[in-house]
């Protein structure tokens, strides 16, 4: 007899401008937010190298490194804060769905890089590459911390240091896209420009904003923005971004001169990043200097890449600009690549199901295969299940392909944990994707008789974390028969069911452990 929870996941996946990431569509970019100085614009990987712009994140990426690729996943399926009861114990993440409701690296009590900025009309940008929901964008809200609220790098974030009520609430509908002049979609761009009045503070602060969808699927992103009052401090910069020659698609080896010498304001400095930053084809060179060099090689097929612009004044005021290019080979492609597939090595199990979600630039969400894929014990190891996944959403016609570009340009998916890609074709309107995992057996329970005497029986359990994560378990066992007795855990029972938990302290599980020390007597 066994019990099996189950629970979806996203890992590791792709978006049309950015590489290792979840599901997810969209975050602050400026002002910066904590995911956009951690996440967009510094990576994990920089950190370890010794090219981070931004050392400090390192805090942040400590606590969930793999998941700190996943800077724009922060979402819920929720209406936000106004209107979700009671509220969720992480502020910036909202306990978001992509991050099993816990912490984000972004709710990290670290020293987070800072805005300074002015009391008065702010502009705050939504960067929305990774999935173009203009159609059914309904509305932005931002909150402020009180008056009083005292900064400190130890101490999370909670709902006590925010003020009740938004400072700015602005809707949205995309049949009237120009109906309020507080947001600008900016469609080529794939950004959303909303203007609010930033209340008068002193001091260090902290602004949590949200971008919700309709209710098609109540989706909602959150972020936080970490600011700094100085009423001296003047106009804030402008970033202006010129590429020379100014194209918005290149074919082949090539370099393109990246120019902010435009960007206006006092004693700037500058931070130049590419999304995805994972190509072999493109780098970037000199990204911290007014002009800098976007050196592509000849690429296998089309790649989308977003290139960003971060400038700061001698105040400390900062604004970002960024602008999309298409690469593509010399002999052309019908296939645009969307990043890898996974860039963690992951061990599933059978039962386990996998498959694509798309996102096409109607907004429309699309899964593939579907239904998903239900994983044996044959192909759910780490290097196997690829190549599973790829053999099945490479089976349909869905405009998705998984795999390997080999010599003669076709698509093959390969037995490898991290190697396989996506790549959306010429023609399918697909934007995104997005590796989602449902994981059937998190926690599994199992009793074994030990003792039988017709009338009665006693049988010991045994509950294992099949999870990559601790567990506080939690399960139930269809048994025969009522319970009498147990041992060693807390139980109840309705009907043919036992609801089954541990005991302090051996009610947590680490990843793989089993706990056998409970069991029970029955009467048949």
């Amino acid at each position: 007899m066994k019990h099996s929870l189950q629970r979806a996941v996203l890992i590791g996946a792709a978006a049309f401008v950015v590489a290792p990431q979840l599901m997810a569509h969209g975050l602050i970019q400026d002002p910066p937010s904590r995911n956009w100085f951690c996440g967009a614009i510094t990576k994990p990987d920089e950190i370890a190298n010794g090219t981070a712009k931004y050392p400090e994140c390192k805090t942040a990426f400590d606590t969930n490194m793999t998941g700190s690729y996943n800077f724009m996943s922060v979402l819920t399926h929720t209406k936000g804060r106004a209107e979700v009861t009671p509220l969720p114990e992480n502020v910036c993440g909202f306990n978001a769905e992509t991050f099993n409701k816990g912490a984000t690296p972004w709710d990290t009590p670290m020293q987070w890089p800072t805005n300074k900025v002015t009391a008065g009309r702010k502009e705050f940008t939504w960067n929305i590459a990774w999935g173009p929901h203009f159609s059914d964008t309904q509305e932005f809200r931002y909150y402020i911390t009180k008056p009083g609220f005292q900064w400190s790098p130890t101490k999370a974030l909670t709902w006590a240091d925010f003020e009740d009520q938004p400072f700015c609430t602005l809707t949205y509908d995309d049949t009237k896209p120009n109906g309020n002049p507080d947001v600008v979609p900016d469609k080529g761009t794939v950004l959303f420009h909303t203007f609010c009045q930033l209340p008068a503070r002193t001091g260090r602060h902290v602004v949590y904003g949200e971008w919700g969808r309709n209710y098609f699927t109540y989706e909602r992103f959150h972020s936080c923005v970490d600011v700094e009052y100085e009423g001296s401090s003047g106009k804030p910069p402008t970033a202006v971004i010129g590429f020379k020659p100014d194209v918005t698609e290149v074919t082949g080896a090539t370099t393109v001169v990246l120019d902010g010498s435009g960007s206006k304001g006092k004693g700037l400095t500058y931070a130049w990043s590419l999304n995805p930053n994972d190509l072999k084809s493109a780098k970037i060179v000199n990204a911290d200097q007014a002009k800098a060099k976007l050196v592509l090689t000849e690429p296998q097929v089309n790649e989308n890449l977003q290139i960003s612009l971060l400038v700061k004044n001698a105040a400390g005021l900062t604004d970002t600009e960024s602008r999309t290019l298409l690469h593509k080979p010399t002999g052309g492609s019908k296939w645009t690549d969307l990043g890898p597939l996974t860039t963690t090595p992951v061990t599933l199990h059978a039962n386990d199901s996998v498959n694509v979600r798309t996102v096409l630039t109607t907004g429309t969400d699309n899964y593939v295969p579907n239904p998903a894929l239900v994983l044996t014990e044959a192909n759910s190891s780490a290097t196997q299940w690829p190549l599973a996944l790829g053999k099945a959403v490479n089976a349909t016609d869905s405009g998705l392909q998984i795999g390997v570009v080999n010599a003669k340009g076709a698509i093959k998916p390969i037995a490898d944990a991290t190697a396989n890609r996506m790549y959306a074709e010429k023609g399918s309107k697909i934007a995104s994707a997005f590796l989602q995992v449902t994981i059937s057996n998190k926690i599994v329970a199992t009793y074994t008789v030990t003792s039988d005497w017709g009338q009665g029986y006693c049988a010991s359990i045994k509950v294992s974390n099949n999870d990559s994560v601790p567990v506080q378990w939690k399960a139930t066992l269809k048994i025969n028969g009522t319970v009498s007795n147990a041992w060693n855990l807390v139980w109840s029972q309705a009907g043919d069911t036992m609801t089954i938990e541990g005991v302090a302290p051996n009610n947590i599980l680490q990843p793989g452990a089993n706990y056998t020390d409970g069991g029970f007597c029955a009467n048949k």
